[in-house]
């Protein structure tokens, strides 16, 4: 694979109404013939009042302009992820994290350093526990006919105090993993339009240890999954159809080249976890991944049968990618320096 072309598409200087922000996590899809991409806002990293979405859409890729933004008085708008649905809308679902209006410091990084500015609610309940006074979080989604028009925002009972992220839309319905609160140890989720859903699988993640994940549905219905973290950095799932109540779980193996593949464990090669894992399936049948790996954006060819990924791309971003195929080249969103600017890159692959 080789980099075609990159390009800047949203900075924070076109962010007029605040004076310190970040812009991070920006995901793509292709809807009525144009390209969206949706991103957060906030002044920190971690949870903050001053989360929102931004949704951007260009007919080309190169101009681009804001069509809709997404914000929650006293909630965090979280990464927020598009699909297309099976009635041809387009969809932007979220977790929205609701947050205190004081700051303070509840845990500490991973370099033992406080969280700067934490917005934490107090509750006294389990993460099961779904009365009003005990709810952190509620998953949500917006739909729109045109990209342009959004509804009102859509929440049903179980999306309370969980984090439904990733969908992928198959054979008239959509799926997506929750992981968080009450389902932390993951719980995949099915609807039919977008605003409802049911369970489907509990206890989702091998050992009952995950976190994000995205799904791709073959030809005859079976179900691969790329999962954040487990019992090691990256895993792949097979589920069996029509339920999806079986999964086989195995851990990765990197290989590093894909000439000569010498080949490490996914816990030697990850300095964390596989953060923001996505997985498209191509048109030649093929499945590709992407995520930050080691402080950068990486591409990945995935063998789901033998839970071998292979490293073809390195990009220099720093946030969760997008992917998409479009035209037999591959389109890549992806955060650039100290979340203030979104990139596109357009990939060609090899055929």
């Amino acid at each position: 694979m080789k980099i075609i072309q990159t390009r800047k598409i949203w900075s924070v200087e076109q962010i007029p109404d605040r004076e310190q922000t970040r812009i991070e996590f920006p995901h793509l899809i292709r809807f009525k013939g144009s390209w969206y991409c949706a991103f957060r806002e906030g002044r920190i990293h971690m949870n903050h009042p001053s989360g929102r979405c931004r949704v951007i859409r260009s007919s080309d890729g190169e101009r681009w302009e804001s069509v809709a933004l997404f914000d929650w008085d006293g909630g965090d708008v979280r990464e927020t992820r598009l699909s297309v649905t099976a009635e041809n809308r387009l969809m932007a679902n979220t977790s929205i994290f609701f947050v205190s209006s004081e700051p303070r410091e509840i845990g500490y990084s991973s370099k033992g350093a406080p969280y700067e500015s934490y917005y934490q609610l107090d509750k006294n309940g389990t993460p099961e526990d779904d009365l009003e006074c005990n709810v952190a979080r509620q998953s949500m989604s917006w739909l729109s006919a045109d990209g342009s028009h959004w509804g009102d925002a859509h929440a049903c009972h179980t999306g309370i105090n969980n984090w439904r992220w990733d969908v992928i839309w198959y054979n008239g319905m959509g799926y997506s993993i929750g992981y968080a609160g009450k389902d932390r140890e993951g719980t995949l989720y099915r609807t039919r339009d977008g605003k409802n859903w049911r369970v489907l699988t509990r206890g989702f993640f091998p050992e009952g240890r995950g976190n994000e994940a995205s799904l791709v549905f073959g030809g005859d219905g079976t179900a691969w999954c790329l999962l954040r973290g487990g019992p090691s950095p990256a895993m792949i799932g097979i589920g069996e159809p029509p339920y999806y109540q079986h999964w086989k779980w195995r851990h990765t193996t990197i290989a590093l080249d894909e000439k000569d593949r010498p080949y490490v464990a996914s816990k030697d090669f990850f300095s964390g976890d596989l953060g923001g894992p996505k997985m498209i399936l191509l048109q030649d049948g093929s499945l590709l991944g992407a995520g930050r790996a080691n402080g950068r954006v990486t591409l990945f060819r995935i063998d789901p049968e033998k839970a071998i990924l292979t490293k073809c791309l390195e990009l220099d971003g720093t946030s969760y990618p997008g992917l998409v195929e479009h035209e037999q080249d591959v389109w890549v969103t992806y955060g650039v320096g100290a979340a203030s600017e979104i990139h596109l890159a357009r990939v060609r692959r090899e055929m």
